[in-house]
């Protein structure tokens, strides 16, 4: 994560975004959330994936502080911080069925 930090800080600064808190659930299908309130959600099952990957679900879910939704420009800042997630989110999709204990 230290890798985007600077860059997400600068962003979330930038647009005056801050998340309220951050919970860890129990979560089976969904590996993150960001709520209205700016509430981040991760399930603890994240902690046995690769890093690089938990990196992207937190990316993702900070974006949504700023885009509410999947949109193209969503996606487009996603890419900007972390180029190559693809690879991240196409990893969670074909194990994330193992992430179990």
């Amino acid at each position: 994560m230290k890798k985007y930090a600077k860059e997400l800080n600068c962003m979330l600064k930038k647009k005056g975004l801050r998340y309220n808190r951050i919970k860890i659930t129990n979560a089976l299908k969904t590996w993150g959330s960001c709520s209205h309130q700016g509430n981040l959600n991760f399930t603890w099952r994240l902690i046995m994936a690769p890093l690089n990957v938990v990196d992207y679900v937190v990316v993702h879910e900070l974006i949504h502080l700023d885009e509410k939704n999947h949109s193209r420009t969503f996606w487009e800042k996603v890419e900007i911080l972390m180029p190559g997630y693809k690879e991240h989110k196409e990893w969670l999709k074909k194990n994330g069925h193992i992430l179990k204990l």
